[in-house]
């Protein structure tokens, strides 16, 4: 199944999506219960929940009921005062983070006994925070935020989470803010842990890519920032601890390695924009300069804009805004065309 928001209040659910050909998969429900356009929508694997988010300021959890072939809603009361913009489970599906406009992140739980879903509040942050991203251990929670920052928060909660050492930071209490990034000069607007925990990536809108590796208890990490050559990148995912792809404004995803001890640009993952003309194809400051200055003339229609152009030669016509890694070398990626893309990284690499 595939849940998606087609950016308004409604969430829809796609069954039959196992099936190479798109034509035969089936929308199977829409759920209303939000107020205001779905922002932020997360589906666990382990307790096969559907978190969603809205700028109503609500958060759902959705379950499945099986006898009645619909999916039940729980209201979850985040306690802000501005949108939600992003929501993500722990990867052990046992809570769940709300990025807001309030300037805080509730993280919230279901207590049992009271038979409802409750949250408690991270507040060190300065503006809104546009995203945020469990680590693995389930302990820790990085946040991007519009104040430029990148930060890693402690969100143990005592009496649900194990009590183990996760070997990268101190011991902390909920909410203690355990990093803080510099390197970016634009909004973070990405970010994403390696399968193992120990790096953490972040865009910013300043055209960068930073990548975090954290090392041992009391060591300070270790940060490598890569300026673009092309557009800021909204999205950001790992494959392994080794190779990152990161897609956004220059409508195609790319393929980040380290190599050594450096992280570095390897290849665009989209062969079609590979085959384009040579003409019409730009690198550097020179394609951002051409992409921003024909926006007007790509609302106009004109057939002599080179961002028309590009909608030609790229799979996705529009931002890239989420993707997913799916396993085995499958990505996922959604954007501002309407499209759903499925990247199979055998067939893109080279």
């Amino acid at each position: 199944m595939l849940a998606i928001c087609p950016n308004n209040s409604e969430i829809w659910i796609y069954t039959g999506c196992h099936d190479p050909d798109s034509a035969n998969w089936k929308k199977q429900w829409v759920l209303t219960e939000h107020d205001l356009t779905v922002s932020g929508l997360d589906w666990s694997p382990v307790t096969h929940k559907i978190v969603s988010c809205s700028h109503d300021r609500n958060a759902f959890v959705w379950t499945y009921n099986e006898a009645e072939n619909n999916w039940k809603p729980e209201l979850v009361i985040l306690r802000i005062n501005r949108a939600a913009t992003d929501v993500k489970w722990s990867f052990d599906g046992q809570k769940f983070a709300v990025a807001s406009g309030a300037k805080c992140v509730p993280v919230c739980h279901y207590e049992e006994s009271n038979d409802w879903w409750i949250s408690k509040m991270i507040k060190k942050h300065k503006s809104t925070v546009l995203k945020v991203e469990w680590q693995p251990s389930n302990h820790l929670l990085a946040t991007a935020c519009t104040d430029f920052k990148c930060r890693v928060f402690s969100a143990y909660v005592e009496g649900l989470d194990a009590d183990v050492e996760n070997g990268l930071f101190p011991r902390a209490a909920f909410g203690e803010m355990l990093f803080e990034s510099d390197t970016s000069h634009g909004w973070v607007e990405a970010l994403a842990w390696s399968p193992s925990g120990t790096i953490l990536a972040y865009a910013g809108h300043d055209a960068s890519i930073t990548f975090v590796t954290f090392t041992h208890v009391g060591q300070p990490p270790v940060a490598q920032s890569i300026m673009l050559e092309t557009l800021p990148l909204q999205t950001i995912t790992f494959l392994a601890d080794d190779t990152c792809v990161g897609a956004g404004n220059d409508f195609k995803p790319a393929l980040y390695t380290l190599n050594g001890a450096q992280w570095m640009f390897n290849q665009w993952l989209d062969k079609k924009a590979e085959k384009a003309a040579p003409e019409k194809r730009q690198s550097g400051f020179g394609a951002a300069r051409s992409m921003f200055e024909n926006k007007s003339s790509k609302g106009s229609g004109s057939s002599t804009s080179s961002t028309t152009s590009l909608a030609l030669w790229t799979k996705h016509e529009n931002v890239i805004q989420d993707m997913h890694h799916l396993g085995n070398g499958i990505l996922s990626t959604t954007a501002a065309d309407g499209r759903l893309v499925i990247w199979k990284m055998a067939e893109c690499v080279q």
